[in-house]
């Protein structure tokens, strides 16, 4: 069976691509994604498939079939066969894998073998059996040189393949692991590595090379032994070719593991780039920087080491060029630090001008998962002395994340210690909530720049400790206290009023109450709001300076108590919200018909009395006023809206004539306006003393100046040609109560013997 992972061309793929995976049966091969099934593989495999591996890149797969054919497919075509080889051999291998993109290693472990097969061309090796003949083979085969050809490529077989180490490995399972230059074989005790010769090293060091960078290292040479050739060797190549021989030599250098052979290669690079007019410099140093960082972690042995190099500081991991830029230099220092190799992970990490707190961050944890016999405050001590050397990491290490270990391990103090370290409230929040210290917690929420670490901390502390608990903390906690009282006035008023109790603040409770009473005034039975209100009262009672507030609940509960009695009595109502006149004729009526009045249960004390006044029920009016001490001016005020409202304008005129009215006419006027009497408005407009507002009056509600009683007085003193001037100035104002004045008056209707024939200013239309 094998695996061929999507391939994401775009973006847009990620949504569609499926992983298929390969099953080989005894009678065909085939391809299984998470929607068909399908036949796939050559027509010239014949027998059953038995082994398969995809390659790196996912390009490739190589089958092994039941007749000893190796054949080589390309997964974008499962039918095209690009390769093949006879491997001679009906025993299926035990494991196989791709050696780069060029070839395939297979291996038997009974007996042990290995085979290298690439196109047409195959080397193999015997584990363990080494007779004579095999020697004689491999002499032979050495005496060729350890370089093969390989199609167009070449292949550097493992040194000595016969010899310890795969003497070593037949005696327990040879372990194939793909690299993405080669494979890598791993026994009980060795570990070795086979991979293509890179082309810039066969370039450079093949027997009788021409290549620019062979000629480029004989010119080096040549110069180091201070001989004239060496002038004349680079003369020969020219400024073209030494360019390209340059980059040969350091790309040779970059692959070679031999330190010396490192020296050379990029000595003779530094050397033709001195003939080199224009080259990337930086290339050379970001070279040298990668070789360093990899002769560092590929040192194994103590011989050569210097500045007091330990052992601790030598990884030996056989690291390969192509896979440190595969692995990328995070990823090799997150593995350095996996097998605590931390003083080299962070040398490293400092050497490359990376970030180093996750360097730190291992080291801390790993000292205190280690250091179980070390007291609190030594380990204290070593770490932050560790973490404060390091100025650029120390500022962005997670103290959470080392002290949540801490906590993990049951060291709570050493835990509690360095959570005092991190600057980052979130993190400190979180580890102390799970370390139950709540009180902490909130401290460290309050002072924090987040109102959401404060509702963390109260929404655990509700969840996991009792509500007596909570109210207590909530005491000494006011920014908190706050939050949670704003909380709870959204979502959740049951313990919001348990809150207030508990902490005995009897206004808090009371002004809840009321406020919940106004809110619910029409879903909740009037006695029901009496009882709440009078326990408000109570409460406010209770508490100091408190007075206005327990007298103001307690008119409201008596005026609930009234209320109810009128409502009972049934003569009293609140007149239907479309209660408004809209007509502009003296016979508008407010409200539509069919419309029945509102309860007068929760209303103001000003409705009341405005309901009783238009029931005819003065008693009860007057009753209302005197018991909560209505002024004389509003009462006068609720009295002329009444009158207004039950267009009583006989009523509402002797209102206006009383000997001491405490609102002046244009309240009368607007009253009558509002209810659509403009002839009645006109009449209190006629008796304003103040020309201009008259004036102002009759062009804001289109009245005329003049009312019928000033139009009878101008025809009895100025006669007829007055009563005509006057007309026109009613007809050019178009004012429909100017003209009904007019014809409401015998002489003017007589002037033109209108008699009794309506008269239509020019406004009406």
């Amino acid at each position: 069976m094998a695996v061929l992972e999507p391939v994401l061309t775009s973006a847009d793929d990620v949504g569609t691509a499926q992983v298929a995976v390969l099953l080989g049966t005894e009678a065909a091969l085939l391809r299984v994604d998470g929607e068909t099934v399908q036949r796939v593989g050559a027509p010239e495999m014949a027998t059953a498939v038995q082994c398969m591996a995809v390659s790196a890149s996912g390009k490739l797969l190589a089958c092994f079939t039941a007749d000893g054919q190796l054949h080589v497919l390309l997964t974008s075509d499962l039918t095209r066969r690009i390769s093949h080889y006879d491997t001679q051999l009906v025993l299926p291998p035990d494991d196989m894998a791709w050696c780069g993109e060029d070839a395939v290693l297979l291996s038997w472990q009974d007996p042990p073998a290995l085979m290298l097969v690439g196109p047409g061309d195959a080397i193999k090796y015997s584990l363990g059996v080494e007779d004579e003949e095999d020697e004689e083979e491999e002499e032979e085969e050495g005496d060729e040189g350890d370089v093969k050809p390989f199609g167009s490529a070449a292949i550097r077989s493992a040194p000595a393949p016969a010899s310890a180490l795969h003497a070593e490995s037949a005696q327990g399972r040879l372990i194939l692991i793909p690299e993405c230059d080669g494979v890598r074989l791993l026994s009980s005790s060795h570990s070795d590595f086979i991979s293509r010769v890179p082309e810039p090293t066969v370039s450079a060091f093949a027997l009788a090379s021409t290549a620019p960078p062979a000629l480029l290292l004989e010119a080096f040479d040549l110069f180091e032994r201070r001989s004239a050739k060496a002038d004349e060797h680079v003369r020969a190549m020219g400024v073209g070719v030494m360019g390209a021989a340059v980059h040969a030599c350091m790309d040779a250098a970059a692959h070679e593991v031999d330190l010396d052979g490192q020296k050379r290669l990029l000595s003779a690079a530094a050397f033709g780039r001195a003939f080199c007019r224009k080259f990337p410099r930086d290339r050379m140093m970001s070279l040298c920087k990668d070789l360093r960082v990899l002769n560092a972690v590929r040192r194994a042995e103590e011989d050569g080491l210097t500045n007091g190099m330990r052992a601790m500081e030598m990884a030996g991991m056989p690291l390969t060029y192509s896979q440190y830029k595969e692995l990328s230099p995070a990823r090799l220092i997150a593995r350095l630090c996996s097998t605590h190799h931390h003083l080299l992970a962070l040398r490293v990490a400092t050497f490359l001008s990376l970030r180093t707190e996750s360097v730190l961050e291992h080291w801390a944890i790993s000292k205190i998962l280690s250091a179980s016999q070390t007291p609190d405050e030594v380990l204290y001590d070593t770490i932050i002395k560790q973490v404060d050397t390091d100025k650029r990491g120390s500022l962005a290490v997670s103290f959470a994340a080392i002290a949540t270990v801490a906590f993990h391990t049951g060291r709570h103090e050493l835990a509690t210690r360095l959570l005092e370290r991190e600057v980052h409230t979130g993190r400190q929040v979180r580890l102390l909530l799970e370390m139950g210290a709540f009180e902490a917690a909130l401290w460290k929420a309050e002072a924090g720049p987040d109102a959401d670490f404060v509702f963390q901390v109260l929404f655990q502390l509700l969840d996991k400790a009792p509500e007596e608990q909570v109210f207590e903390m909530l005491k000494s906690h006011p920014t908190a206290r706050s939050l949670f009282i704003s909380y709870c006035k959204k979502s959740d008023i049951p313990l919001l009023m348990r809150f207030y109790e508990r902490c005995s603040m009897h206004q808090c409770v009371a002004e809840q109450i009321v406020q919940q009473a106004a809110q619910e005034a029409g879903s909740v039975w009037p006695q029901e709001r009496v009882r709440e209100l009078e326990a408000a009262a109570e409460l406010f009672t209770r508490t100091r300076d408190n007075g206005f507030q327990a007298k103001a609940v307690e008119d409201s509960v008596k005026l609930l108590r009234i209320q109810q009695q009128l409502e009972a009595a049934g003569t009293v109502q609140l007149p239907p919200p479309t209660a408004t006149a809209t007509g502009v004729g003296e016979g508008s009526q407010g409200g539509g018909e069919g419309e029945e009045g509102r309860s007068v249960v929760g209303a103001s004390v000003n409705e009341t009395i405005a309901a009783c006044l238009a029931a005819g029920n003065n008693r009860d009016a007057q009753k209302l006023k005197s018991d909560f001490k209505v002024p004389e001016r509003r009462y006068y005020w609720l009295r002329l809206q009444s009158l207004a409202r039950s267009r009583d304008w006989e009523g509402l005129d002797k209102l206006s004539k009383e000997r001491r009215p405490l609102v002046g006419l244009r309240a009368f006027v607007e009253a009558c306006v509002e209810q659509g009497a403009l002839l009645e408005a006109a009449k209190y407009v006629g008796r304003i003393g103040d020309a201009a507002d008259r004036e102002e009056l009759s062009r804001r509600f289109n009245l005329p100046d003049m009312s019928s009683e000033a139009a009878a007085a101008a025809a009895a003193a100025r006669g007829e040609g007055a009563i005509l001037g006057t007309l026109r100035s009613f007809a050019a104002a178009g004012s429909a109560a100017g003209a009904a004045a007019v014809a409401a008056n015998p002489a003017a209707s007589s002037f033109f013997g209108f008699g009794s024939l309506s008269f239509t200013g020019r406004g009406e239309g």
